[in-house]
């Protein structure tokens, strides 16, 4: 199981889940490969802006950024955030723009594994979304 170096499950996983399930099995929701395209956003953005990134911040009530619970309010029913696979990052220097830019950089550049889908910028403003999605696109941008 891998567990990337510089996430805690808090980060990644919605509370209920944790409570729910417990800490082995809420990292074996998490894709793996996902988690490590995760660490490779989180150490390439550091490397070059200096920042961290956040996702799940439950000191401001943000706690459905990465895996949420099937009953959970926040998105659409079927959002893809409940697979495991989808993350909303949100740069601690405040450069949101700057990062959805930098992260389809890594996607056409082979540099993520797996992650390959963003949400068009125009519909979050407040974060970047970026998940995967079964598709020949690199990136795919979703459009609301």
């Amino acid at each position: 199981m891998y567990k990337p170096k510089n996430y805690a499950l808090e980060e990644l996983v919605h509370p209920q889940i944790i409570r729910t399930i417990g800490i082995r099995n809420s990292w074996r929701r998490l894709d793996e490969d996902c988690l490590r395209d995760l660490q490779t956003i989180r150490n390439a953005w550091f490397k070059e802006h200096g920042s961290g990134i956040y996702v799940n911040r439950l000191d401001v009530g943000l706690d459905s950024r990465g895996l949420r619970p099937p009953n959970d309010p926040d998105g659409s029913f079927y959002s893809t955030h409940k697979q495991g696979n989808t993350f909303d990052l949100e740069p601690v220097n405040g450069k949101i723009e700057e990062l959805y830019h930098f992260i389809i950089k890594l996607i056409e550049d082979g540099i993520l594994m797996k992650l390959n889908t963003l949400e068009g910028f125009e519909f979050t403003g407040g974060w970047v979304h970026v998940g995967y999605m079964n598709t020949y696109k690199k990136p795919l941008i979703i459009k609301l």
